[in-house]
């Protein structure tokens, strides 16, 4: 079981180049990777993309730092003909406007703004895309380390919290019986009423039978326990996905909220309220779970 909260970077610098990669994950409802990546590597993303292949889910940041060394950059140099021919014009009518007799020469041409303009290129060494790829592996594998002891840390809560419900649930089977016997003796009074009156016998069965389907919750319970059973081995497996323990939460959810509306005992719908609480907790841990 892993969490989605996890962190990791790789770093490796020699007389070419400097990389320093950043993996940070947090919780996410779907899988979405965002690189940050040098002009140089953008071109490649898909490729990079594909070291998060096996991840189910989570919002993944990757910041690539690329620092080349200063021998391994090239220098363009553009001129603007056009307006180099327009500075020596300028140059040259104002000088001859002030008397002046030095001549206009090409570096003076030059030096004028927009002139000439020169860029670095950084090309790309041999192999270094493969370099790229293994810092990344070597990040996303540290930030998986977290992410997995965080991941046992939140199997134990679960673990917990699941046993909690174990215990409200063995409560409700309690206060069932005692449910059904307050029942029997609404019942037993209900009969002497309507003995008196004279109700026919077949009705009487049906009122009776309608008002124990009502207040029975022992196919609830029983559908609880499968849930628990169901939720227990797949955290204890060490395969959990949160989505689908999310699920599970939900069906754990419905049949407490059944198990409420039936209630006819304070003492019951109170252990009903305790259970709500501890699935709603189960299910803000799961949110974490990848």
């Amino acid at each position: 079981m892993n969490s989605m909260t996890g962190y990791g970077t790789s770093q490796i610098k020699n007389r070419q180049l400097e990389l320093e990669t950043h993996v940070k994950s947090v919780n996410g409802r779907f899988l979405e990777v965002r690189f940050h990546l040098p002009k140089e590597y953008a071109p490649f993303e898909n490729d990079l993309r594909k070291v998060f292949a096996s991840w189910a889910r989570g919002t993944v940041d990757v910041y690539v730092h690329r620092r080349p060394a200063a021998e391994t950059r090239l220098q363009t140099v553009k001129v603007r003909e056009q307006n180099a021919q327009h500075w020596n014009k300028v140059l040259r009518s104002l000088s001859k406007k002030l008397g002046l007799k030095q001549e206009i020469s090409l570096r003076d041409i030059l030096n004028m703004p927009y002139v000439m303009e020169s860029q670095d290129r950084v090309s790309l060494m041999p192999g270094e895309l493969k370099l790229v790829e293994k810092q990344l592996r070597q990040a996303v594998e540290r930030c998986e380390k977290l992410r997995a002891s965080e991941g046992a840390v939140l199997k134990k809560e679960l673990l917990s919290q699941i046993k909690r419900l174990e215990n409200r649930i063995g409560d409700m089977e309690g206060w069932r019986e005692e449910a059904m016997k307050s029942a029997h003796q609404r019942l037993k009074s209900r009969l002497a009423t309507l003995e008196a009156e004279q109700l026919d016998a077949s009705r009487l069965a049906l009122e009776t039978a309608l008002m124990i389907d009502k207040m029975d919750v022992h196919e609830e319970v029983v559908r609880l326990k499968e849930h628990i059973k169901a939720c227990t081995k797949l955290i204890q497996s060490g395969e959990a996905r949160g989505k689908k323990l999310d699920f599970y939460c939900q069906e754990l959810l419905r049949e407490v909220n059944t198990i409420g509306s039936k209630s006819q005992l304070a003492s019951l719908t109170q252990v009903v309220v305790d259970a709500k609480s501890i699935i709603e907790k189960f299910r803000e841990q799961v949110q974490n779970i990848e």
